[in-house]
C-alpha cells in the first residue's frame, strides 16, 4: 500500500469516527505517526506486515479492545501498551519475541492473550496479576518448563502450551479449575501427575506427539472429556476404565503401539470419531479408515479377537 493510499485511510476513518482500522497484509515496516490520532479507535489490525517495533505513540490508542500484531518481525513490545487499559484481546502470535514485558500485567481486562509462535523461553512473573485472562497460546515456543506463574490465573478456560520442551507438569495446574481445553501436543511428557484428575471440567485434552508409554490413570478421572488426542506416543494399552470417559465423542490414538482394545471400548455410545491408524492391531486399513463410523470399527474388532 502506498503511503498516500495508507493516509487516506486513517484520514476517512477520523473522519467518519470508525471504530475498527484494518491495515493488515500491507507489507508496512512502521506506522504512521497519524495513526496514533485516532484516540477513538477500538479495534486495530496490523497483523501480516514487516514491523519491526511498536512505538511508545501506542499509548494514545487508549480505547482500544482489540489489537492483532500477528505475523510481524517484533523482537519486544513497548512498556506504553500498559496504558492501553480497555484491551481485551491480544494477538501477538508468529513474531520474533525473547521477552515479554512486565508491564502486560498492567491490562487487567485483558481476556485473550496469544504468544504463540515466538522465542520466549520464560513468561514474566507479573503475567499471573492479568485477573480476568481466559485464553492463553503460548505454543511452538522454547519453554522448557511449565511457567510457574500460570497456575495463577484461575480464570483461564483455555490454555496451549504445545510445541515446547516440557519433561512434566506443575502439580499445581490442578488450581486452573475453570479449564476447558488443555493442549499439551508435541512435548517430552511421559506420564502426567495424579492430580492432574482435579481439572474436572476439561473438555478437550491433547496428549499427541509426547512420549507416553501408558494412559496416565488420571485421565481416566476427567469424565466430562469430549476429544482426547493421544497421537503419536508409546502407548502399548488402552485400559479398560476407558469407558469412565462417558461423554467421549472423539478419540484419537494413531500412531502408537496398540497390539489390542479393551472389549469395553464398545461402552464409549457417544463415541463419534475413532481414530486408531499405525497402530499395530489386527484390523484391515479398509476397516481403520472408517474413522467417523467408529461402530463398525469396533464390531469387526469385537469379531475377530
Amino acid at each position: 500500500m502506498m503511503n498516500k493510499e495508507l493516509l487516506e485511510i486513517i484520514e476517512q476513518v477520523a473522519k467518519n469516527k470508525e471504530s475498527e482500522l484494518d491495515l493488515s497484509g500491507n507489507a508496512l515496516t512502521e506506522l504512521p505517526p497519524e495513526l496514533f490520532q485516532l484516540s477513538h479507535l477500538e479495534s486495530l489490525f496490523l497483523d501480516e506486515n514487516q514491523l519491526s517495533y511498536l512505538p511508545p505513540d501506542i499509548a494514545n490508542l487508549s480505547q482500544l479492545k482489540w489489537l492483532e500484531l500477528s505475523d510481524n518481525q517484533l523482537l519486544t513490545l513497548p512498556p506504553e501498551i500498559a496504558k492501553l487499559s480497555q484491551l481485551e484481546t491480544l494477538y501477538v502470535d508468529d513474531n520474533q519475541l525473547a521477552i515479554l514485558t512486565p508491564d502486560i500485567a498492567k491490562l487487567s481486562r485483558l481476556k485473550v492473550l496469544n504468544l504463540s509462535n515466538n522465542q520466549l523461553i520464560i513468561l514474566p512473573s507479573e503475567i499471573s496479576k492479568l485477573p480476568k485472562l481466559k485464553e492463553l497460546e503460548l505454543s511452538n515456543n522454547r519453554l522448557i518448563a511449565m511457567p510457574p506463574e500460570i497456575p495463577k490465573l484461575t480464570k483461564l478456560k483455555k490454555l496451549d502450551i504445545s510445541g515446547n520442551e516440557l519433561t512434566d507438569i506443575l502439580l499445581d495446574i490442578v488450581q486452573l479449575v475453570k479449564l476447558r481445553e488443555l493442549n499439551l501436543s508435541n512435548n517430552q511428557l511421559k506420564d502426567l501427575p495424579p492430580t492432574f484428575s482435579q481439572l474436572s471440567h476439561l473438555k478437550q485434552l491433547d496428549l499427541g506427539i509426547n512420549q507416553l508409554t501408558n494412559l496416565p490413570p488420571a485421565i481416566m478421572q476427567l469424565t466430562q472429556l469430549r476429544e482426547l488426542y493421544l497421537n503419536d506416543n508409546e502407548i502399548e494399552v488402552l485400559p479398560a476404565e476407558i469407558t469412565q470417559l462417558s461423554e467421549l465423542e472423539w478419540l484419537d490414538i494413531r500412531g502408537n503401539q496398540l497390539t489390542s482394545l479393551p472389549a469395553t471400548i464398545a461402552q464409549l455410545s457417544d463415541l463419534e470419531w475413532l481414530l486408531l491408524d499405525g497402530n499395530p492391531l489386527p484390523i484391515p486399513q479398509a476397516i481403520l479408515e472408517k474413522t467417523d463410523e467408529p461402530d463398525e470399527i469396533i464390531n469387526y474388532y469385537m469379531k475377530i479377537r
